[in-house]
């Protein structure tokens, strides 16, 4: 554990990474080189994942992106690709994907995403995807939601069970986490609008260590701390890791969690 300025003060002990729950999904957009070093110089107890955005990832050279990957593993930090990528490769067939997942694996990327909802492709298919990814010794975290596309989402269609069932399958076939992506939910809603229900309805029937929800609004990630309790896991742009961690042991960013998270 980073070694705190401060280590008298009763915040909550966090468990020690790697961890299973309470995992911090931190988005690291066009972040590189010192950027990176002096941010988990910082935080690295803080942050279990650093996600390079899928056209990142591709358009950076290889020489920053090894650069990348090297300076989260100094910090026992894990790599994670984001999805963008898989679109392109799956549009190109089975030949470019398998080649991506080895470049994957030769790189050293520990994690990448594959989106339910930024393609369209048969179940069956998907879980021989994310047989053939962990059969390569890859994390894979399947992007489920209820805006296709981000497209504009309507009460009337939005298919709870089917996404229950993909979510179901997706783990049985070696998915590690299941991600909520907040499109249609709470991303760009009134706050009277936000679909908590259909959050509910789609993520508990999942174990804890099963699932992780992206959680960028302070009022968002607080809730989620409320309801699920401050193991559940979440994702964040890399500007919001301190106000989550802030949630996780009960001193903000919201004060209806102000002292009230506990453990035992």
């Amino acid at each position: 554990m980073t070694d705190v300025t401060f280590p008298k003060l009763p915040f909550i002990k966090r468990e020690e990474k790697p961890r299973e729950t309470g995992i911090n999904y931190v988005r690291a957009p066009v972040m590189v080189g010192n950027c990176i070093d002096d941010y988990l110089e910082a935080y690295a107890n803080l942050v279990d994942i650093f996600k390079i955005s899928g056209k990142q990832g591709a358009m950076m050279s290889k020489k920053s992106l090894l650069r990348f990957i090297e300076t989260c593993k100094k910090h026992s930090v894990q790599v994670a690709l984001g999805n963008p990528i898989m679109d392109v490769a799956l549009s190109g067939g089975k030949e470019v994907v398998d080649d991506y997942l080895d470049t994957v694996v030769n790189l050293g990327i520990d994690i990448i995403e594959i989106s339910r909802i930024a393609r369209s492709l048969d179940d069956d298919e998907m879980c021989r995807l994310i047989e053939n990814a962990t059969g390569k010794g890859i994390k894979v975290i399947n992007e489920v939601g209820v805006a296709f596309a981000h497209s504009k989402v309507i009460e009337e269609e939005i298919f709870v069970e089917r996404i229950k069932m993909q979510s179901k399958r997706f783990i049985e076939a070696g998915s590690w986490k299941i991600l909520l992506e907040s499109e249609g939910l709470t991303e760009n809603l009134d706050k009277k609008d936000y679909r908590w229900n259909v959050i509910d309805k789609i993520i508990s029937p999942l174990e804890l260590n099963q699932f992780m929800v992206e959680a960028d609004d302070q009022d968002v990630l607080s809730k989620y701390i409320d309801i699920y309790g401050p193991g559940i896991n979440m994702m964040v742009d890399h500007s919001r890791v301190l106000k989550m961690e802030d949630a996780r042991i009960g001193y903000g960013p919201s004060q209806s969690l102000w002292g009230k998270v506990v453990k035992y």
